[in-house]
């Protein structure tokens, strides 16, 4: 498998990052690096004891004591599994966001985090929750946890190029991004690194879709593309491209992985950039 040489992620403060990329979000559209990685930007600390949190709650569960099958477990609204059903979308982004309202209390709040490092690397954008024109507000982060054996295989994410779901108003920007908040690693090393994602130098083009899947190793190694891995510790947060393809290798180990996700999206010409998840 091709490994990235040249295309590497940058590990920076938000200064020294607008320093060297006074677009930064442009430079990851144009394929510039692959990545921006905050190191720690989030108290590890309070990484753990919102996850004992999460458990004493019943928002997780141990598949070894529920005798449960392993799989993903979300916490937050997924667009992805709900935009089909507008009604259910919107009633399960209202639970949502009413969930955050405490569950964060006594700790940092990692979503408000996460918003806060984008609008640093946005200078003179608006970065707010995604909404409709009636002003129901999308789900504004989801935790994201993998069980053993579950990850993601190579793909790309685009409301307008992937879903093609126009009657949603995420879909009327150009360019599609992701934030990524590390809360727990799997416990068991695996190839790279500890179940973290691959980027790919691969943008979305069309007729992509026929080279993902099972024949996308043999894609990658005759076009000769590169690919990160991007490791992290819990507090680590990382902004990248998602019209590049990436995957997320499955977990191995009885520890699940735990993220904070986002997606955002954002135009040149649009003083707002929308976040979702």
């Amino acid at each position: 498998m091709t490994t990235a040489t040249t295309w590497t992620p940058c590990e920076a403060s938000s200064d020294e990052i607008l320093a060297r990329y006074p677009e930064p979000l442009m430079a990851l559209a144009r394929g510039e690096l692959p990545a921006f990685v905050l190191r720690q930007h989030y108290d590890p600390d309070h990484c753990k004891g919102l996850m004992q949190r999460f458990y004493e709650r019943g928002l997780l569960y141990d598949p070894h004591e529920t005798g449960t099958g392993a799989s993903r477990v979300d916490i937050g609204t997924s667009f992805g599994r709900l935009r089909s059903d507008r009604e259910a979308f919107h009633a399960h982004s209202a639970e949502t966001l009413e969930l955050f309202e405490t569950l964060f209390d006594g700790y940092d709040d990692p979503v408000r985090s996460m918003y806060d490092a984008l609008q640093r690397l946005a200078p003179g954008k608006e970065v707010k929750t995604a909404r409709e024109p009636d002003g129901r507000l999308y789900g504004p982060a989801i935790f994201r946890v993998y069980h053993r054996e579950i990850g993601h295989g190579p793909h790309y994410d685009s409301v307008a190029k992937r879903s093609k779901s126009f009657e949603y108003q995420v879909s009327r920007f150009t360019h599609q991004f992701a934030g990524i908040l590390c809360f727990q690693n799997q416990s068991v090393t695996g190839e790279g690194g500890r179940g973290e994602p691959y980027l790919y130098n691969c943008p979305y083009r069309p007729g992509l879709e026929e080279h993902l899947g099972a024949k996308f190793p043999a894609y990658v190694e005759r076009n000769n593309i590169e690919r990160v891995q991007v490791q992290l510790a819990p507090g680590d947060l990382y902004f990248f491209f998602t019209e590049n393809v990436h995957e997320v290798p499955s977990i191995i180990g009885d520890q699940p992985r735990a993220v904070l996700a986002i997606f955002f999206a954002m135009s040149p010409d649009d003083d707002e950039i929308y976040v979702w998840a």
